[in-house]
């Protein structure tokens, strides 16, 4: 039977080993978080900017209101709407299809699709199309107000060209009869 009692030179190579092994192991791990810190610092400094003034204001009143019924509960809306507005100094006429699917914590989730065309000239009929993703929360008076993003796309290559892929994150309000304002900041 061996001696039981350890031999402290071989336990100090053995720390000298594991040490080793581990310097080579975190090193890498700290450059990883430290790197990760410095990307999200970034982020928040791209972010952190102002909105400045909006370039995309939208008044639509909801033209038919279609219920969305599933085991004889409501569980959404399909809305059709339309209005006019102005984007980055462009008046415009809209109309769009909106879906509003309730969430069971009183919220809203809202997805709609929507053709602008021109107003400033008669004979230009130059047309872009937005997507539409936001959230809502309607109060107890029937109001909605939500927060999303339009994502815009375009063949136009006039007065509408400058639209094409363009992001705008808005902010809506709509009363309980159908009537709602759009105000939006592009986001670059």
């Amino acid at each position: 039977m061996k001696n039981p009692i350890i031999n402290i030179d071989d336990v100090t190579t053995g720390m000298s080993v594991i040490l080793l092994f581990l310097s080579f192991v975190t090193l890498p791990i700290f450059q990883v978080v430290a790197n990760a810190a410095t990307i999200h610092t970034t982020m928040m400094n791209i972010t952190a900017g102002t909105l400045g003034t909006p370039i995309f204001i939208e008044k639509d009143t909801s033209i038919h209101n279609k219920p969305i019924i599933f085991n004889g509960e409501m569980k959404g809306l399909n809305a059709t709407f339309s209005g006019n507005g102005k984007v980055k100094g462009i008046n415009f006429a809209d109309v769009g299809i909106a879906l509003i699917t309730f969430r069971p914590d009183k919220s809203s989730d809202i997805q709609a699709n929507a053709t602008i065309t021109i107003t400033d000239n008669a004979s230009d009929s130059e047309k872009a199309t937005y997507t539409l993703q936001s959230i809502g929360h309607t109060d107890i008076n029937g109001t909605t107000r939500d927060n999303g993003a339009l994502f815009f796309h375009t063949n136009s290559t006039g007065k509408l060209a400058d639209l094409d892929n363009m992001v705008i994150i808005f902010k809506d309000q709509v009363d309980k009869s159908g009537n709602g304002m759009t105000v939006g900041w592009e986001w670059k």
